[in-house]
């Protein structure tokens, strides 16, 4: 009920605004504020970081052959608009195949049937979204290879008390369980190709000649994926073979040194005063 009087409120708020009095309500112009850009800058090597490797770097090509049926008949397609949403993205271990999921989705725009006349055909403009499935399995070339975990169990059997028997009043295991980083995709870019179809099997009497309508389109796509696959795995960053020009520091206890590169001036390094590291 409350529901019902709420919708009946705002149905009421609308009817009460005049036609074509839609109007900006306020505007403000803003300042540019200043900010002062700083060098990225990190811990120098050698070390070992976690970071995310490129397992493959692939463009995946999906065929799409579709039919849609608008809900009423149309005489002219005004304008599409379409965007591809990934659903899964799974590499079976052990193996190079890559399983790809998900659906392009598309809007339609286009014109209705009103009322004709010998000199015009009226009507509105409607739109229908519909999803386009796909899936497809693909084989992928590695350039850094996947690391998987491990997982064994063991029994270890010891002699009795006159050393020359295998001892059958205890049993002893070793259960070892590696888990491994998950492998996962990142989505660099996609591209369409299309071409529609317009079943165009009604014609229209009494109005404009060689008009007909059509209720169906037949959708073929080509669509290309870019996809990235990825892992997180430890790396080893060596020490920077370069010259590196020192910024100094005004505070005379520091501690380290991070690296950073600048465009103009190449590899710089900062020093790093105590309490910023938190040294005592």
């Amino acid at each position: 009920m409350a529901q019902e009087m709420k919708m009946k409120d705002c149905n009421e708020s609308n009817q009460n605004i005049p036609r074509c009095a839609y109007r900006v309500m306020e505007s403000a112009t803003l300042n540019e504020c200043e900010n002062e850009c700083n060098i990225p800058t990190g811990r120098t090597g050698p070390l070992i970081g976690k970071i995310p490797v490129v397992l493959s770097d692939v463009e995946v090509q999906i065929d799409l052959e579709s039919e849609i049926r608008l809900g009423e008949r149309a005489l002219d397609i005004k304008n599409i608009d379409k965007h591809i949403e990934i659903t899964q993205c799974k590499l079976v271990p052990y193996t190079n195949k890559l399983f790809i999921a998900g659906y392009v989705q598309k809007n339609i725009q286009f014109s209705t049937i009103d009322c004709t006349n010998q000199v015009s055909i009226s009507g509105n403009i409607q739109h229908t979204t519909v999803n386009i499935p796909f899936k497809c399995v693909t084989k992928i070339h590695f350039s850094n290879c996947p690391i998987y975990g491990k997982e064994y169990k063991k029994r270890l059997n010891s002699l009795n008390d006159n050393m020359l028997n295998k001892e059958q009043k205890e049993d002893s295991w070793i259960h070892y369980n590696k888990l491994y980083e998950p492998v996962y995709c990142e989505l660099e870019h996609t591209r369409i190709l299309e071409t529609d179809i317009l079943e165009r099997n009604t014609p229209l009497w009494n109005t404009l000649p060689n008009e007909k309508s059509f209720h169906e389109i037949t959708e073929k796509m080509v669509v290309y994926i870019r996809l990235k696959v990825l892992q997180n795995q430890n790396v080893c960053i060596p020490e920077p073979s370069c010259d590196v020009n020192v910024i100094s520091s005004k505070d005379t206890k520091c501690v380290e040194i991070e690296v950073g590169f600048d465009p103009e001036r190449g590899m710089i390094g900062k020093e790093v005063p105590v309490e910023e590291l938190g040294v005592d």
